[in-house]
């Protein structure tokens, strides 16, 4: 029996491999969705990767996840850490080139405690994005958060701060003891050897920032020495431990146009100095004095009939002639000061102020004024530079040293005076004190000598005896010496007490020297009192040890 055999055509493709299609099917989805979301790829340089950890430090926009650091490596350069990540695609948007960032951990300044939540979860990179409307992969991170977000509204504006003491960022900043703002960057400018600042008033309190206002350091403590007695004044703890800067106008000025974005301002280190340094337009001028300037300082006022219309800026002038300094000339021996004129302090339109002084300083030079030395405290010793008008004063006029206008000069009142004193001390002690006594005694002594010689003459028989008109003539002579012998007694009785031992004598002898003696002792007190006008109160201080200048 035969049997048949059945024969089946089975398909190519087994269904075991419909497993590992589908898979492969699967992951290529997933690697097109992958590269279909993908967003872009940035770099951040930052000096080292302390907290920072592949694969788990997210980057955030407002506490929202947008991307993740994948990668982290040296720089080429070995001196800095380039970290990866990969942002979201919906957020490529973000990244604009005026973008910051920072690293957000645990932080406590002036402002709080921020950043607690870091310590359970490390630290994350905050993304703050900018205002541009281009983008950039490569950003640097920045050591400080930013103090003030995007959105928030207000002005910025720049202070500049030679002698104030350095702020902090996030100082803030007060108006009226209110805060309106606070400092934003604090940067060290090496050039001009000054700290500026960035800051940031808030909306819309940026209108109290216009071109009259000024800025001082305020330190929380305020101490006031007056007849009435102390008054303490202090602010909030924050400013009180911190310290902040104050904004405002001075009294009685007028507000001024509104400040622009951006504009600058000088910074102070307190109100008072605040006052003095807001004139900003002012001409230079040299001051020769022909006498010591011992006690004129930098800052010292300069007044007309006191009026304040500038400050002493330096004392002596660093101005060089020849390359040596123009205190130290062979054929000068004045001593130059350099003041500035400030045409606000004049008038309040600095313009008008300018150009007035200018169209009538020749006249009133004409008309003898002249700068002189004036003391103001003589506590302290301080002088100033005071504007008068000297009628008998020589004929002077604006003359040129180096670049600066020389403002002519007289003596100043104690330098007078001294000088005066010590002509006086000089001519009493040049006095021939034992000279004129000594002619004293010589004519005394002709004086009864010739007394002497008449009585013995008139007392002679022959004499007596002389006829007529001779014998009248001499009767009359007798008379006339009768009377003069009288008077010689009496003067004989006068100068017997001028005579040398007697009482009288020995009292003028010894008045006299004690004068002498006198003019001898307030010599050296009238020269220390043209040196130092406060040396009565102080005494008299030794001068400081010359600073040698670079030639």
């Amino acid at each position: 029996m035969s049997e048949t055999a059945n024969i089946k055509n089975e398909p190519i493709i087994s269904a075991i491999w419909i497993i590992p299609v589908i898979a492969l099917l699967v992951g290529v989805w997933m690697l097109y969705q992958y590269q279909a979301n993908k967003g872009a790829t940035i770099y951040i340089s930052m000096p080292h990767a302390e907290g920072i950890v592949a694969g788990k430090t997210e980057i955030k926009v407002r506490s929202v996840k947008i991307g993740q650091i994948d990668h982290v490596r040296l720089s080429d350069t070995k001196n800095s850490v380039i970290a990866r990540a990969q942002i979201d695609k919906h957020y490529d948007g973000l990244l604009t080139e005026d973008a910051n960032i920072w690293v957000v951990k645990p932080r406590i300044d002036e402002t709080g405690i921020s950043g607690m939540s870091t310590l359970l979860s490390g630290v994350y990179l905050e993304f703050s994005p900018g205002e541009s409307s281009k983008t950039k992969e490569h950003f640097k991170l920045q050591e400080e958060p930013a103090l003030i977000d995007k959105d928030v509204k207000g002005g910025r504006f720049s202070l500049l701060s030679y002698d104030a003491e350095v702020m902090d960022v996030g100082t803030g900043i007060f108006f009226k003891n209110y805060k309106i703002g606070q400092v934003e960057t604090a940067t060290f400018d090496w050039k001009n050897q000054a700290m500026k600042y960035g800051i940031f008033i808030n909306e819309p309190y940026q209108n109290l920032i216009t071109l009259n206002s000024i800025f001082w350091v305020n330190t929380g403590v305020e101490i006031d020495l007056s007849a009435d007695g102390i008054n303490v004044k202090t602010g909030s703890l924050s400013r009180l431990l911190k310290g902040g800067i104050s904004v405002g106008l001075p009294e009685q000025q007028s507000p001024g146009d509104f400040a622009q974005e951006g504009h600058s301002f000088s910074l102070s280190n307190s109100y008072k100095d605040a006052l003095e340094e807001r004139f900003y337009n002012f001409d230079y001028y040299l001051i020769e004095f022909e006498q010591s300037i011992r006690g004129l300082r930098a800052g010292a006022p300069v007044e007309y009939r006191g009026m304040r219309v500038g400050t002493v800026v330096e004392a002596p002038a660093n101005v060089m002639i020849d390359g040596k300094p123009a205190h130290f000339r062979t054929d000068n021996t004045a001593v130059p000061a350099l003041i500035k004129i400030e045409y606000g302090r004049i008038y309040h339109d600095n313009a008008s102020a300018k150009q007035f002084w200018q169209s009538s300083v020749d006249g009133w030079i004409k008309n003898g004024m002249r700068a002189s030395l004036k003391p103001g405290n003589l506590l302290t010793g301080a002088v100033y530079v005071d504007f008068d008008i000297y009628h008998d004063a020589p004929a002077a006029k604006l003359e040129t040293l180096s670049q600066y206008q020389v403002f002519p000069s007289v003596s100043s009142g104690i330098t007078v005076l001294a000088d005066q004193v010590s002509d006086v001390l000089n001519k009493v002690n040049n006095l021939k004190i034992e000279d004129s006594l000594a002619q004293i005694d010589s004519a005394f002594a002709d004086y009864q000598a010739l007394a002497n010689e008449m009585r013995t003459l008139l007392s002679k028989q022959d004499t007596q005896n002389l006829p007529g008109d001779i014998n009248r003539n001499f009767a009359e002579m007798t008379k006339s010496m009768q009377q003069f012998d009288v008077t010689m007694k009496q003067f004989e009785k006068t100068m017997a007490s001028y005579q040398q031992g007697s009482s009288f004598h020995q009292q003028l002898q010894q008045t006299l020297s004690e004068f002498k003696r006198l003019s001898e002792e307030l010599q050296p007190l009238s020269r220390g009192l043209n040196e130092q006008p406060n040396m009565f109160i102080f005494d008299k201080s030794l001068p400081a040890d010359p600073t040698p200048r670079k030639q």
